[in-house]
């Protein structure tokens, strides 16, 4: 039970010491405070890995003498393992960045790093909890760690605002979840996640019920647009909300089902969840090429790459599932390094705005290159984890015939390459804008540059050698789930059992791009004879000679200006502000009814109380 148990203990005591010792340590001293709990909870978690390899699920009951019809244990096999290593992982390199990024908040630098504790140990409980309803408290835990988090400035009503979307959203689709177990409950009796009585109990209708609620937690169109208006948190707060903790708790639970009744849901929804995927996929990258501000730009990414796991797990194959659990590790690199990058260049200039930034390399030569790593391996270049991914993801979609769904990834990653160009270029290359003149622009602390180089190198690590990561991490994890999968992976991913011909066009894929790669480098750094104009094609340019941010995104509003008006939020917010008018009658009319007749109120509740049990 020790084992099993400590890495959310230790988080536990890093939250409690927050509290305790709030009153004597710096901002400082609580940053490094939080980020040695988490890293000793990392730390802990490795030791469960080869008896994860092995196959075996490590048991813990937290309430030993408990004699009701609930069970409150924990039970980690491999996927839950590959969860907690995300989680603790990436967050203790978050953290890390956080140290010097929130040393010079006033004030609410426990509550930040008490919450981001409680976040975390939040998703190990859900990766580790052994059914149910253990899997439901840790689900909520996380929306309320969320919702504080995100409105940590309640003093500026954007941050307020958009906690109360991510709540709402979130909450109100949870209520699936609920729902689903609830009848499960009832039809079984147990709701521990492996018991037979609860596969025959899960039909698809539950499965269904399940999958909305992971469709707002992990941003899946139509239920995705409260997560741009979560950019209002600090940037260690995005950083762990879109690359570990947050959008991954939907992704965990569409895994997760896998294991009721050897995944028998998943013929009946795979045509809708590939839907819902490849349509994430292209709304989350078209919307993203119309931003400005950098973090909104990092949240329609999420979206869109989130899209790509999703339509991995739903394939409903060892290598689909492979793809979708290794995408999901890949994700958490990119682009948790993608968002400390944007807020180092945000702590440095004041602004994330595209359209005020430009010639960072010069100042910030750190932060670039991690920069350039990280956008690389989201945009699928060779050599990077990115790449891995979406290879294996290809693959494993051509495996079942489903070319539809390869070209809808291809063009995801064609605009999603082209986004980053923008970005990248806008940002770090050019001339610095107007609003630059005249600051000083310092380059990122070591602390932050090592929490974002340490996320940047293992994108490298993992793009060379996947098998790092697949065999004792993801392999695992997809036997967890009832499949029966050994490993056949070569460096640069290359899987070995595919035939000889698989094997020789991807090997010439990656050299090619490699020595394309290399040759556009070298010309890059050659030197030029002298300024040359941009050829424009007999357009005009704007100011400076210099394609902007703003006409990146007039090209794309201009080309998919259809897709723009499948923006649900008009339509939700029409629905809130009826059901805020229907309430407040309801309030008015009950008031004036039963203020002066309270049994009338009791005797009603009590009537829909015994209606709900009838119907359960």
């Amino acid at each position: 039970m020790t084992f099993v148990t400590l890495p959310i203990l230790l988080l536990l005591v890093g939250f409690v010491l927050q509290l305790l010792l709030a009153r004597l340590l710096t901002p400082v001293g609580k940053g490094v405070l939080a980020t040695a709990a988490v890293f000793a909870s990392f730390l802990a978690t490795l030791p469960l890995v080869p008896a994860g390899m092995a196959g075996i699920a490590m048991e813990a009951p937290l309430l030993p003498v408990w004699d009701g019809p609930f069970s409150l244990a924990l039970r980690i096999d491999g996927l839950g393992l590959l969860f907690m290593l995300m989680g603790t992982g990436i967050g203790a390199a978050i953290l890390l960045f956080s140290v010097r990024y929130m040393e010079h908040e006033e004030q609410g630098t426990t509550r930040f790093y008490a919450i981001m504790l409680v976040f975390i140990a939040g998703l190990l409980l859900l990766a580790s909890a052994a059914d149910m309803l253990g899997a439901y408290m840790a689900w909520e835990v996380i929306g309320l760690c969320s919702y504080s988090l995100v409105g940590f400035w309640y003093r500026q009503r954007a941050a307020t605002d958009g906690a109360r979307k991510v709540l709402v959203i979130t909450h109100l689709a949870g209520y699936g979840f609920l729902i689903g177990l609830v009848l499960v409950y009832s039809r079984a009796g147990t709701l521990v996640w492996t018991d037979p009585a609860v596969a025959t109990a899960f039909t698809s209708g539950v499965a269904a019920l399940f999958i909305v609620a992971a469709m707002a937690k992990s941003v899946m169109f139509p239920l995705h647009t409260w997560i741009p208006e979560a950019m209002n948190a600090p940037t260690p707060v995005s950083a762990l909300l879109h690359s570990a903790c947050y959008v991954k708790a939907g992704v965990y639970l569409i895994a997760r089902m896998y294991v009721i009744g050897d995944g028998q849901w998943q013929a009946a929804l795979e045509v809708p969840l590939l839907a819902v995927g490849c349509v994430t996929i292209l709304v989350g990258v078209i919307f993203a090429m119309a931003q400005t501000d950098l973090k909104r730009l990092l949240a329609f990414h999420t979206v869109s790459q989130l899209g790509y796991i999703v339509v991995g797990l739903a394939l409903g194959t060892d290598l689909g599932l492979a793809a979708g659990l290794f995408y999901c590790l890949s994700h958490a690199l990119f682009k948790g390094t993608l968002f400390m990058c944007a807020g180092a260049i945000q702590h440095a200039t004041g602004t994330r705005d595209l359209r005020e930034l430009g010639g960072l390399a010069t100042a910030m030569p750190g932060t670039a290159k991690v920069w350039i790593v990280a956008a690389a391996s989201i945009a699928g270049v060779p050599l990077t984890n990115g790449f891995v991914a979406k290879w294996l993801l290809f693959g494993a979609a051509l495996d079942k015939g489903l070319l539809l769904v390869v070209l809808v990834g291809w063009i995801g990653s064609i605009l999603t390459a082209f986004s980053f160009l923008k970005a990248t270029v806008n940002a770090f290359y050019g001339v610095p804008s107007k609003a630059l003149l005249g600051k000083h622009i310092h380059e990122a602390s070591p602390s932050m540059l090592a929490g974002m180089g340490s996320m940047a190198g293992l994108c490298l690590v993992f793009g060379l050698a996947p098998q790092l990561l697949m065999v004792p991490v993801v392999a695992p994890a997809v036997r967890s789930l009832g499949f029966d999968w050994a490993v056949q992976m070569s460096w640069l991913g290359i899987l070995t059992d595919r035939g000889s011909i698989a094997m020789t066009v991807g090997g010439v894929v990656v050299l090619a791009s490699a020595m394309l790669g290399l040759l556009v480098y070298r010309l890059a750094h050659a030197p030029a004879p002298g300024l040359v104009s941009v050829y424009s094609g007999g357009e005009p340019l704007p100011a400076g000679d210099r394609p902007g941010a703003v006409d990146f995104a007039e090209i794309a509003e201009h080309a998919f200006h259809p897709v723009y008006s499948l923006d649900p939020d008009p339509a939700y917010l029409r629905i809130w502000r009826s059901l805020t008018r229907v309430a407040g009658a309801a309030q008015t009319a009950s008031g004036a009814a039963f203020e002066d007749r309270p049994l009338l109120a009791i005797g009603l509740v009590a009537v829909a109380a015994l209606a709900g049990v009838w119907l359960v």
